[in-house]
C-alpha cells in the first residue's frame, strides 16, 4: 500500500492506493492517527487506488472515523471504487462517503478570532461568571526540607466542582493513613489525582466527584483555589514556527491576557516534552535531603524528553507579585525569569484535545473516564548549560485561567 499526504488550506487529503487487508489496515491507521497528531483534525481519504477493503480496514477505518469526531473533526472517503462504494454502504459507513473533491462536513462548532502571540495562535472565550477566583496559601513548604511534616501539619482539603489545587497530600483517612504515602497532588473541576509515594513504581490514583461523593486529600501544603475561570482559550502552535510553545510563555501570555499579576489557571494540552520531578518518598517525620547523592533516595528528574507526544493535564498558580508569604510556594518558571509559579501537571497517553469552547467541568472527568494518568510532575525548567532538558513544551490545547487577588496563608478550619 502507498500513501501520501495532500495538505489543503482547511484539511489534509491521504491518497491511498493498494489493498486495505491486514497487513495494511494498521499502517492506514498509523497514518491517520500521525496526521491528527500533527493538528490535521479534518482528513479525507482519496480511495482511487484502493481495490479491495477487508473486515479489518472497515474496522480501523470506523475507530479513527468515531476518534475524529469525538474532537469535532471529520474523516471523510472520496473517489471510491464501486466495490469500495458497497462494503462500505453494506456496513453502515456510507455517511464518510463525500462528493469527489469535497470537504467532509466538520461537526458543528463555533471558532473565536485568531490572534497571535509569540509562538502560537490563540482563540479566546469569555466565559460566565458568578463567583470570582480566590486561592490560599495552605500550610509551611519549608517544612518539606527542615523538620518534615507531624500529624499538626496534615490538614483535610476538600475538592468539589468550582475548585482546584496542587501540593502534597494523599488520599486516606488522616495522618497516620496517609503517613507513607504524601506525594504530589493536583485537584481541578471536581476530580483529584495523587501520587503515592509507598512504592517504587506507584501509578496515580484519582478521586471524581459523584452524587454527594467529593473528593478530599489529606494536606501536607497546598495553593488551593475556588470560584469560576473567566476566560478559556484555545492555544495552536504557530504553524510556521518550531511546532510547540514553551511553557514559560504560555503562562506570561495567561498573565497579560488577564491584566493581572497572579493567575489560576487549568491547562488541558497536547505536548511535546514534559519536564518536572517527582517526589517518590514521604516527607511524612522527616525532612527531605537536598544534597547529594541523598537526594537521589528523595526526588527523580526527567532526564531526556520523550519524542512521543502525551496529553497533560497541568494545575496551579503563577504570580509576578512575590512576598514574603507566596515566596515558599512558587519558585521561577524558568531561569531569569520575573514570573514564578507553582505547577503540577498529570501526563496521559496521547488524545487529540477537542476544538472549540469546551465545559470545564465535563472536559476533566471525561478526560479521567477515557484514560488514566501515567505520572505528575511537578513542573520545572532544567537549565543547566549542558545536561540540561529545557523546560515544558506544548502543542495545542485549552486552557482556563483567571486573575487572582492577593495570596494569603489561612487555616481550611
Amino acid at each position: 500500500m502507498e500513501i501520501t499526504r495532500h495538505p489543503r488550506a482547511d484539511l489534509v487529503e491521504l491518497r491511498v492506493s493498494g489493498r486495505l487487508d491486514a497487513t495494511w489496515a494498521d499502517h492506514l491507521g498509523s497514518t491517520i492517527e500521525n496526521t491528527v497528531r500533527a493538528g490535521g483534525h479534518r482528513i479525507v481519504l482519496n480511495f482511487a487506488g484502493v481495490e479491495y477493503i477487508s473486515s479489518l480496514g472497515i474496522r480501523v477505518l470506523l475507530v479513527q472515523y468515531k476518534l475524529l469526531k469525538s474532537v469535532n473533526g471529520s474523516l471523510g472517503i472520496s473517489h471510491p471504487s464501486d466495490f469500495c462504494r458497497d462494503i462500505i454502504t453494506t456496513v453502515g459507513l456510507s455517511e464518510m462517503i463525500v462528493a469527489d473533491n469535497a470537504p467532509p462536513e466538520p461537526a458543528a462548532a463555533i471558532a473565536a478570532p485568531k490572534r497571535r502571540r509569540g509562538a502560537a495562535d490563540y482563540e479566546i472565550y469569555p466565559q460566565a461568571v458568578t463567583r470570582k477566583l480566590s486561592c490560599r496559601l495552605v500550610g509551611d513548604p519549608a517544612l518539606l526540607s527542615t523538620t518534615g511534616y507531624a500529624e499538626a501539619d496534615c490538614q483535610t482539603l476538600t475538592l468539589p466542582s468550582g475548585t482546584f489545587a496542587v501540593g502534597l497530600g494523599a488520599f486516606g483517612q488522616d495522618y497516620a493513613d496517609c503517613h507513607d504515602r504524601f506525594g504530589e497532588f493536583l485537584a481541578a473541576g471536581g476530580c483529584a489525582i495523587s501520587l503515592p509515594t509507598n512504592e517504587p513504581h506507584a501509578r496515580p490514583d484519582y478521586l471524581v466527584e459523584e452524587g454527594h461523593f467529593v473528593p478530599h486529600v489529606q494536606t501536607l501544603f497546598a495553593l488551593a483555589g475556588e470560584g469560576d475561570f473567566p476566560t478559556m482559550a484555545r492555544f495552536d502552535a504557530a504553524p510556521e514556527g518550531p511546532g510547540k510553545v514553551a511553557l514559560s510563555e504560555l503562562v506570561d501570555n495567561f498573565l497579560e491576557i488577564s491584566s493581572a499579576d497572579t493567575v489560576g489557571l487549568v491547562v488541558l494540552a497536547e505536548a511535546a516534552g514534559v519536564v518536572g520531578a517527582t517526589l517518590h518518598k514521604s516527607p511524612a517525620g522527616e525532612p527531605l535531603a537536598n544534597t547529594l547523592p541523598a537526594v537521589r533516595d528523595w526526588i527523580s528528574f526527567t532526564t531526556e524528553r520523550s519524542s512521543e507526544k502525551t496529553l497533560c493535564l497541568i494545575v496551579g498558580v503563577a504570580t509576578r507579585a512575590v512576598d514574603a508569604q507566596t515566596q515558599p510556594f512558587v519558585r521561577p518558571i524558568k531561569a531569569g525569569s520575573a514570573t514564578c509559579a507553582h505547577l503540577h501537571a498529570a501526563v496521559f497517553p496521547y488524545h487529540p484535545v477537542q476544538r472549540g469552547e469546551l465545559p470545564f467541568d465535563k472536559t476533566i472527568a471525561d478526560l479521567l473516564s477515557a484514560s488514566s494518568p501515567s505520572v505528575i510532575l511537578h513542573l520545572m525548567a532544567d537549565s543547566r548549560p549542558f545536561e540540561g532538558v529545557g523546560e515544558t513544551d506544548l502543542v495545542r490545547g485549552a486552557c482556563w485561567f483567571g486573575p487572582l487577588p492577593a495570596l494569603t496563608r489561612t487555616n481550611l478550619s
